[in-house]
């Protein structure tokens, strides 16, 4: 699936995603509570999210069949500590309960539009693969011409 060194940037990226994202939520807790900043702090993750997975992609040199695992290991390395930050430590996001719930919710958006920027980008990868000429070999039993009629 990956190899090592693949897998240990994936989890390297998860947790500087993890810590960017921390480091966000620290910073500017108003996007979170305010009733005009929250909902275009939620719209701007999906730009967020189309360039996390194109930098995991990138970084780790991904093929196009590789990229929905390795946004998936991604995504359970900063979905992992999340779940133990926000069980155990949830002051770590911010300082109420209101905070460290809407954060939750804005890292959960984001992750959601990750996954999904990532089979778009996996399959516009296959595609350009298949149509430049990179699509895998038939077997002579697969192939249209290797069938003769009775």
């Amino acid at each position: 699936m990956f190899t090592g060194r693949q897998a240990g940037i994936l989890v390297v990226l998860g947790g500087m995603f993890w810590l960017s994202a921390l480091a966000y939520l620290r910073g500017l807790p108003q996007l979170l509570t305010d009733p005009f900043w929250n909902p275009l702090n939620f719209a701007s993750t999906v730009s967020v999210a189309w360039t996390a997975v194109y930098l995991i992609r990138r970084l780790a040199g991904l093929a196009p069949e590789q990229l929905m695992a390795g946004v998936g290991l991604v995504g359970a390395v900063v979905m992992v500590t999340d779940g133990l930050v926000l069980n155990w430590f949830p002051r770590i996001y911010g300082p109420n309960d209101t905070v460290s719930r809407l954060a939750g919710a804005w890292l959960l958006w984001g992750y959601g539009f990750s996954l999904a920027a990532a089979l778009l980008m996996a399959r516009a990868g296959q595609r350009a693969a298949t149509v430049g000429g990179d699509a895998p070999a038939q077997s002579p039993a697969q192939s249209p011409a290797a069938v003769t009629p009775p």
